[in-house]
């Protein structure tokens, strides 16, 4: 697979060029062609008999497709080649399907910068090798042009990883060499452990109520390297888990052990240092030797027998001979074997034996000894298997090796081992706990996609909106500079004589214009940088301004009256703020006139925060934008460049012999004239050095003690000025908070605490306390309680309430 862009050159300004010359020629002519017009391509790329398919993209169709990119192209006049021509050539044995060929030239468009951008892609078969024309506008929807800014390279990388993904033959170029090593090598590289969490992508994900795999993962990988005697313990250990341990390498240098679910590079894991500093690679390799793969032994090592093989006969005798349990057991106590129960959450899995009571003690299944010791078998022959010393045994083994454990490891087996639900119904109570809290993480991940989408949305809006401003006020300057340039010419036009004169008034009159131009050019770029500094302050009050934590939002779900949010929120932790045992207790019901008291309470504490906040922005000191320190360096370069050639003139007696020059250089004399014309370029030229001299040195000193000193008071002066900038949109966003309340949602609540007044309700249902209640937790009580009204009541209760507004002549746009 490999690609190629016809270089695109716009020989005129339109995209009107005729079709049929394109299509009348040869492929090998007219490939070169299509890139000067859209309309050409598009042609070229959907001819009929080359075109086996035609796939479209922001236009309505192949007859359209050129006036559609011509239109969006001319939102662009500084592109002059709006036309990318684009050709995705396939090998003869690679046969892609079309929805391959679509993937391949929009993964191809997306790495160069022009996802969103038109294009029309034709599949030619009218060659030995199946190939796709793409016709794509640079020009996006936005107006701006894509610069192809290492487009080659861009295309010659990717093609690299779309032909390594399907197993093709990659076409080695200069620049994707290392993606070529990369996957040759590909097979020979242990999976890669995931890169350290941040601690903010931790806290995220106990916000979820997730946990990282390490964090799942590392008590039964402790306990397993704690117990284990050699690396071949280790991995059956692990092995018992699904957990392998793999050593990972770079090139020819080894860098550590990983453990993972699998062998494949897509299974989760960790580095092994993640689990505990014990389980890194030199500290295992001080207790074990060095490692080894899983398929060669140790070196200097005999791979010893497994445990089943050596006691096989020693088990299968004494099962054999035995006539009951307790001769069963008998027997096998004579060599050191028990027999126990093997139980998983309340279920019996089977009979396993061991070498000792001991949990960490060799052992294997009962089914890897032979198919005669399972239980099923033992029980036909000796009756049900008696649990109770088998349940006093394993307990007394468990009170026996709990305190040579490490406090926490292995806890999640030990609870599910020592306390097993006898209940047939805990299964299903088990499955709809973790069915409650799976709903309740999906609806916290949608409130989340939701909370942070129309942030970003209103931040976006914010920044364009403040564009389109900026870009009307340029748009009109630009304007209002072409209306008095043609009024000038005009006037001057009318008012010189002589080509000469006209022509000089025009050249005044152009760099008045320039001038001008220029200055309004500094203006907005001063303009638009102070306020990419608001929009930049606004962003930064907008990130600080968080979704609720999972717990959080479960507790405003259970306070809605959502019973599965309930049952989650009593299986989480306690909170460790004093508020969140508001909820625990029950709900207490309170009069209306108490609610709106509290709201009385609430609007004044608005009032007056909107007040304190009005009153504090009025105060602020109003601040000017402060200069960039390049502009102030360059403005004091000048003036130190300027008093330098002050300085550095001419001297009296250099002045006087420039004048006596001037005079012989008049003389008839041409030797004088030369000499003369000498002699004044070296008064030049030491004048010249003087003053770079000066020069230099003037600038050294200033480098070295004016320029940190103006460096910093330009920095404090920024310091200042962002402070204020944000202070003040602080301010500006309490006020807003504040109007808002005050505007809209209390007139909202009281409304409807009127409404539950006259359906005849006299009291709402709150929890916490009823004086320290907050606007929230009112408005939620109070919606909670109208929402529980019949449709018939609401809609009685609002009639009335409009009545008496149109009664009384309030607006209609009030409530």
């Amino acid at each position: 697979m490999i690609t190629k862009s016809i270089p695109a050159r716009a020989h005129s300004r339109t995209f009107a060029v005729g079709v049929d010359y394109i299509t009348q020629h040869t492929h090998q002519r007219a490939a070169a062609a299509p890139g000067h017009t859209f309309e050409r391509g598009v042609a070229y790329a959907s001819t009929p008999g080359k075109a086996a398919w035609v796939h479209l993209r922001r236009v309505a169709s192949v007859e359209r497709a050129a006036i559609e990119m011509e239109a969006i192209a001319a939102l662009s006049p500084r592109c002059h080649d709006p036309v990318y021509h684009l050709i995705i050539a396939y090998a003869k044995h690679e046969r892609p399907t079309r929805e391959q060929v679509v993937s391949d030239a929009e993964r191809l468009l997306t790495a160069i910068g022009m996802e969103k951008h038109q294009y029309v892609l034709a599949a030619h078969q009218d060659t030995d090798d199946f190939h796709a024309h793409v016709i794509a506008n640079r020009v996006g929807p936005d107006g701006r042009a894509n610069d192809l800014w290492h487009e080659r390279i861009i295309r010659e990388r990717v093609c690299a990883e779309i032909a390594a993904e399907r197993g093709w033959d990659i076409v080695v170029g200069r620049h994707n060499r290392d993606i070529v090593q990369r996957i040759e090598r590909l097979h020979d590289l242990p999976p890669e452990p995931e890169r350290r969490l941040s601690d903010g992508a931790y806290r995220r994900l106990n916000e979820r109520g997730e946990l990282p795999w390490q964090d799942v993962a590392r008590p039964y990988i402790l306990e397993a390297v704690d117990a284990a005697r050699d690396w071949s313990d280790l991995r059956d250990r692990l092995g018992a888990h699904s957990i392998v341990v793999k050593l990972v390498r770079r090139g020819d240098r080894m860098q550590g052990l990983a453990f993972a679910e699998g062998l494949s590079r897509n299974a989760p894991g960790c580095a092994a240092s993640r689990i505990d500093a014990r389980c890194a690679l030199r500290a295992m390799e001080s207790r074990f030797g060095p490692f080894t793969p899983a398929d060669e032994p140790a070196p200097g090592v005999l791979r010893s027998e497994p445990w089943s093989d050596s006691v096989r006969p020693s088990i299968l005798a004494a099962v054999d001979e035995a006539a009951s349990w307790s001769d069963l057991r008998h027997r096998l106590d004579q060599s050191g074997i028990v027999i126990k129960l093997v139980e998983r959450g309340g279920r019996v899995q089977g009979l396993a034996f061991a070498q000792g009571s001991h949990p960490d003690a060799p052992g294997c299944g009962a089914s890897r000894i032979n198919p005669r010791c399972k239980k099923a078998a033992l029980e036909q022959r000796f009756g049900p298997f008696p649990k109770d010393q088998s349940r006093e045994r394993s307990h007394n083994a468990s009170e026996t090796s709990s305190h040579g454990r490490a406090h926490g490891r292995g806890g999640l087996r030990d609870r599910a081992e020592h306390d097993p639900r006898r209940d047939p119904s805990w299964a299903l109570h088990k499955a709809a706990h973790i069915a409650d809290h799976a709903r309740m993480r999906s609806a916290y991940a949608a409130y989340r996609d939701r909370f942070l989408a129309k942030r970003g949305r209103l931040l976006d809006a914010h920044r364009n909106a403040a564009w389109e401003r900026e870009r009307a006020q340029r748009q009109l300057e630009a304007q209002r500079r072409r209306e008095a340039r043609q009024l000038l010419r005009a006037v001057a036009r009318f008012g010189t004589r002589g080509v000469l004169a006209r022509h000089l008034a025009y050249w005044s009159i152009d760099a008045v214009i320039a001038r001008r131009r220029a200055h309004q050019y500094d203006t907005s770029r001063v303009r638009w940088e102070a306020t990419k500094i608001a929009l930049a302050a606004e962003r930064g009050l907008a990130r600080k301004e968080k979704p609720t934590d999972y717990r959080s939002f479960v507790t405003e779900q259970a306070r809605a009256g959502d019973t599965g949010a309930q049952r989650v929120l009593d299986m989480l932790a306690p909170a460790r703020s004093p508020q969140g045992s508001a909820l625990q207790g029950e709900p207490q019901a309170v009069g209306l006139n108490k609610v709106r008291l509290r709201l009385d309470v609430i609007r004044a504490g608005e009032e007056a925060r909107y007040e304190r906040a009005r009153g504090q922005r009025e105060r602020l000191q109003r601040l000017a934008q402060p200069a960039k320190l390049d502009d102030v360096l360059a403005t004091e370069r000048k003036r130190i460049e300027k008093r330098a050639a002050d300085r550095m003139q001419f001297t009296e007696a250099e002045r006087a012999r420039l004048t006596e020059i001037a005079g012989q250089k008049r003389t008839w004399n041409p030797l004088y004239r030369l000499a003369a014309s000498r002699e004044e370029a070296g008064l030049h030229a030491t004048q010249r050095l003087r003053f770079e001299a000066e020069l230099t040195e003037a600038m050294r000193d200033f480098d070295a003690r004016e320029a940190p000193q103006i460096a910093r008071r330009v920095a404090a002066d920024e310091r200042g000025y962002r402070q204020y900038v944000t202070e003040s949109l602080a301010l500006e966003n309490q006020k807003n908070e504040a109007r808002t309340l005050l505007r809209d949602r209390i007139p909202r609540v009281e409304q409807r605490l009127t409404a539950l007044e006259r359906a005849g309700a006299s009291q709402v249902e709150l929890h916490g306390d009823t004086p320290r209640a907050s606007f929230n937790d009112l408005a939620v009580a109070i919606d909670r309680q109208y929402n529980a009204l019949s449709e018939t009541l609401r809609q009685q209760a609002d009639w009335g309430l409009r009545r008496d507004h149109r009664d009384r002549g309030w607006p209609r746009d009030m409530f």
